[in-house]
């Protein structure tokens, strides 16, 4: 009886080392064993239940009592239950004597609560990741995931769009070798990606045909449990239309400001024919050198159009002539005599002549009169006197 105890008690330490539970009953449905730690899941103590009826215990028409007589009837079998909110997976088996008869039978029952909860869980994280790519590649912009050496891992169907690489084509890849990513300083910007978690700007890359692409790149260092950086995830919207229409429109509005230029510079040098051979150069306003420069041109360029005999410049509406103005005003005389045109100039004001009195202006090239009108009457007496 002694050496009976010392046995059971050997058993019941090895069983209570083990998380489990381990059960056998004879064909009447008393209970031999019930050893394991995991009884104690159940409110149960091992060795507690021996002696029981299990069909009086566990009910003698529920599920359990006909996995019981259907292990009893010879047939190995497994079964999933619940008891007190566990998940309990037992494992049935006849058990016969040495001539093949049945007498009993055991249970090995495993408490798989855990494992069911970490697979209903990683069901539902496979779930969501699911959902989540689905809504990735509803996405419009190209969304990729790389490695810190650059391999491509992720590829949504925005990108197939953007660039034309299939996710076959591009999985695996080297993202600046397939897209032929330029961009200024590329191993700075990576460095400042590590450093700051995160970088956003332009880059020219290409499709799959070839054609150029500027794409507005958004990067996101993305890092492990340990906190290591591991990928790097990108955000990349084509904006090439974008940069084309802008690039026309800014030559656009670089046309307009030429031709405006133009215009102003024509009005505020006019040439006017006023009768045959005579043409009349009004000047208003303030004069430098820039705006003489473009006195000479215009007078030059309208008197050879014109052929005109007689230029009238009036500058009865500069305020102040300095040197400078002076000298290119004198200049384009000179150069307008070359071309066989008499210069009058009209509206010399007090001040102005005394800044060409005091420069001591060579005005042997040109005529001078009072007023435009005076100018003018000037000019048709000197055309009358030629025609005869």
């Amino acid at each position: 009886m002694d050496e009976l105890r010392e046995f059971k008690g050997v058993v019941r330490a090895v069983f209570d080392g083990l998380d489990l539970m381990a059960w056998a009953i004879d064909p009447e449905g008393k209970i031999l064993i019930s050893e394991g730690a995991a009884l104690r899941a159940i409110g149960v103590e091992p060795g507690g239940t021996v002696g029981l009826n299990a069909f009086q215990l566990y009910g003698d028409n529920g599920d359990s009592a006909a996995n019981m007589r259907r292990t009893l009837a010879g047939e190995p079998h497994k079964s999933i239950a619940e008891v007190e909110g566990r998940t309990l997976e037992t494992r049935f088996t006849p058990m016969r004597n040495p001539a093949g008869e049945l007498n009993g039978m055991v249970g090995i029952t495993h408490d798989i609560t855990e494992q069911v909860r970490a697979r209903h869980e990683i069901d539902r994280q496979t779930v969501a990741l699911r959902e989540q790519a689905e809504l990735l590649d509803l996405a419009h912009d190209a969304i990729l995931v790389r490695g810190l050496d650059g391999k491509i891992s992720y590829w949504n169907r925005g990108a197939e769009r953007v660039f034309g690489f299939s996710r076959e084509q591009a999985l695996g890849q080297d993202r600046n070798t397939l897209l032929q990513t330029s961009v200024a300083g590329l191993p700075d910007i990576e460095r400042l990606l590590l450093a700051n978690g995160y970088w956003n700007g332009e880059l020219n890359q290409r499709r799959h045909d070839g054609r150029s692409l500027v794409v507005s790149s958004r990067w996101v260092l993305r890092r492990d449990a340990k906190g290591q950086p591991d990928a790097v995830l990108e955000i990349g919207t084509d904006i090439t239309e974008r940069r084309q229409a802008e690039e026309a429109e800014a030559r656009r509005q670089q046309e307009i400001i030429r031709a405006q230029a133009l215009a102003i510079e024509e009005l505020s040098t006019p040439l006017i024919p006023i009768a045959e051979e005579i043409l009349v150069m009004p000047l208003i306003g303030m004069m430098d050198s820039a705006r003489a420069q473009q006195v000479m041109h215009s007078l030059l360029s309208g008197l050879a159009a014109n052929r005109g005999k007689f230029a009238i410049l009036d500058i009865t509406g500069v305020p102040v002539v300095d040197t400078a103005v002076a000298n290119a005003l004198l200049k384009a005389a000179h150069a307008a005599r070359l071309l066989g045109t008499e210069v009058i100039l009209t509206g010399i004001r007090p001040e102005v002549a005394q800044t060409l009195v005091h420069i001591e202006a060579n005005l042997s090239n040109l005529t001078t009169c009072g007023t435009l009108q005076a100018g003018i009457a000037y000019a048709l007496a000197r055309r009358g006197r030629k025609s005869l």
